[in-house]
């Protein structure tokens, strides 16, 4: 996933949106007959994937899990690294399902559904109509009468919140860009004394400049909130080994940084 794909999470009207194949406007006229059934492989539309995107809200409980950097310097927006070398991520299983065990980023739960950005500033619902748990004989229709159906509202109200998460994510990503705390890092596996392996290069915070920072700026960034996010992507950090194993456990083949 590059920085191009990690800025452009809700989808625009022209259709573009990371992990959407068939992003469509919602509207009964043409999904009245479609809703949602349950897909044996769930998360195969994100299986061949090494980054997902993240809110801010969510990084305390992601970081647990997963290495988190940001896209890029310019434009930076947390990730969530699941893959390592190859586009393969290492908490899809073969049967299409997430490692139980591992926190699912928001921006796939809230699959099929987003909203769309227009020129307005307003947004209007998307569907991914290519999405496997779109379905024209339903478990769960979109459509009730002329209004959406209890399972698509709540569908909706979490794209909702999840756009207003997204909001503030991009403040605090601006604040992090301001206060020139971002720099280009690398992550690494000791292979001898001598020697080392490169597993990624990334952006990520860096702590030295964190540490110079005036008592009062840190006293706001605690304020704000953005304190706690920054040290939980600090934290996670510790993730890059994990990772490896995790590659190493699920028997790839030998790949090159």
């Amino acid at each position: 996933m590059n920085e191009n794909e990690a800025e452009n999470t809700t989808a625009d009207l022209t259709g573009k949106m990371f992990l959407y194949e068939q992003p469509e406007l919602l509207a009964k006229s043409q999904h009245a007959d479609l809703g949602l059934s349950r897909a044996e492989r769930p998360y195969d539309f994100a299986r061949f994937v090494q980054a997902i995107p993240l809110v801010v809200a969510e990084i305390s409980s992601a970081q647990k899990h997963y290495p988190i950097v940001f896209a890029d310097l310019d434009n930076p927006a947390p990730l969530a690294i699941v893959g390592l070398f190859e586009d393969l991520n290492l908490f899809v299983g073969d049967d299409g399902k997430w490692n139980r065990w591992s926190y699912i980023p928001s921006y796939l739960r809230r699959h099929p559904f987003a909203f769309a950005s227009g020129t307005d500033e307003n947004f209007a619902v998307v569907v991914d109509r290519a999405a496997a748990v779109v379905s024209d004989d339903p478990e769960y229709p979109f459509f009730n009468g002329d209004d959406l159906s209890e399972n698509a509202q709540a569908l909706v109200d979490f794209c909702g919140q999840y756009e207003a998460e997204r909001t503030r994510t991009k403040t605090f990503c601006t604040r992090l860009k301001e206060l020139e705390l971002l720099t280009p890092q690398k992550a690494a596996q000791r292979i001898d004394s001598d020697d080392e392996q490169l597993i990624a290069n990334y952006v990520a915070v860096d702590i030295q400049r964190l540490n110079a920072l005036d008592k009062d700026i840190l006293q706001e960034l605690h304020q704000e909130g953005s304190l706690s996010a920054i040290f939980g992507h600090l934290f996670s950090l510790e993730n890059w080994n994990r990772l490896l194993d995790r590659r190493s456990q699920s028997q790839l083949p030998a790949g090159t940084s």
